[in-house]
């Protein structure tokens, strides 16, 4: 059976492989390696014995970040706050910061997906994943009520457009840089649904043709607005730009 193996049987096996030598480890340690593992048993042995050779005592999770080279989950929701509070001037010292501290982009850029995901699970009513500890789940939520569900979902996608080339790319921290000051530029999105409503009432089969054609034609207008300005007509969204 070479199917990969869960991320909860791997913290569970790991659990009980550190219990077996009498080391202790923080639950969040665990779920960082079974994580990092990426449904590899082998790999995820691996990792703790590397994590471990970096000192005594307790696995902690920052033990295990040190050595897999992750980025601090502070870091992932303080982003997150940033672009939350429309702040796209800020986004630069903080990947500057990133940089220095020899982080790795693509790690992070993995991490903030997962955040988001997390996100928009809460957001739609939903957990954020069982692996969440109590203070991420509520910084996350916290996070959630910030956007509508319709702007996470379109994050999410910009992330997974932009991983083919950020791996290849020799600018990773510029890439990184703009997709965030993306984010924080979003202004609000509008729902088609809200654009057609607010197109005018129909009564009778005449007004519900004419406001057929009124809706198309501002769908029309709508893909026009997007040619010429930093706009976006996807996804069943509108994304209006500042002052638009």
């Amino acid at each position: 059976d070479f199917k990969s193996i869960g991320a909860a049987d791997v913290r569970t096996r790991l659990s009980t492989v550190l219990a077996a030598e009498g080391i202790d480890v923080e639950p969040e340690a665990l779920t960082l390696l079974a994580r990092a593992a990426d449904g590899s048993m082998r790999d995820a042995l691996s990792l703790t014995d590397q994590s471990l050779s970096l000192g005594d005592g307790v696995l902690t999770a920052q033990r295990v970040r040190d050595a897999l080279g992750l980025v601090p989950e502070d870091e992932v929701l303080a982003m997150l706050h940033l672009v939350a509070e429309r702040r796209a001037a800020d986004v630069f010292p903080a990947m500057a910061r990133l940089a220095d501290a020899g982080a790795d982009l693509g790690l992070f850029l993995a991490a903030l997906a997962e955040a988001l995901r997390a996100a928009l699970e809460l957001a739609l009513g939903g957990r954020g994943g069982d692996e969440l500890s109590e203070r991420s789940r509520a910084a996350l939520a916290a996070c959630a009520a910030r956007f509508a569900p319709g702007d996470l979902v379109r994050m999410l996608t910009a992330i997974t457009e932009l991983e083919p080339r950020f791996r290849r790319s020799g600018q990773q921290q510029i890439l990184l840089e703009m997709l965030l000051v993306r984010f924080a530029l979003l202004d609000r999105t509008v729902s088609i649904e809200e654009m057609l409503r607010g197109l005018g009432p129909g009564d009778g089969a005449g007004q519900a043709g004419s406001a057929g054609g009124q809706a198309a034609g501002g769908l029309r207008d709508a893909a026009e607005q997007r040619r010429l300005c930093p706009g976006q007509v996807a996804g069943g969204f509108v994304e209006i730009p500042p002052g638009g």
